[in-house]
């Protein structure tokens, strides 16, 4: 089984509104956390943190919330960045 499909975290079965997250889901939410905690210790609006990316602000929200896998080569001018601070 992959991460794809692999479970983390069930779902509550008390809660109809709760989903499974797989692995590969819960990397993406912790990589998109990293994303915004790096941002707002920079002191960083999404707008100028997408600038300083090279990215689309909507694509930044995307990937703080988890909607989207962060690319790889933004994840790594993310650590770029934090390396230079």
């Amino acid at each position: 089984m992959t991460d794809d499909k692999e479970i983390a975290l069930p779902a509550d079965p008390n809660d109809p509104e709760d989903r499974p997250v797989s692995k590969s889901g819960l990397v993406m939410a912790h990589r998109g956390r990293k994303l915004r905690m790096a941002r707002a210790g920079l002191g960083l609006s999404q707008e100028a943190f997408s600038a300083l990316l090279g990215v689309f602000s909507v694509e930044l929200l995307s990937w703080e919330q988890a909607r989207q896998k962060i690319p790889e080569d933004v994840f790594a001018k993310l650590l770029d960045i934090k390396a230079s601070q």
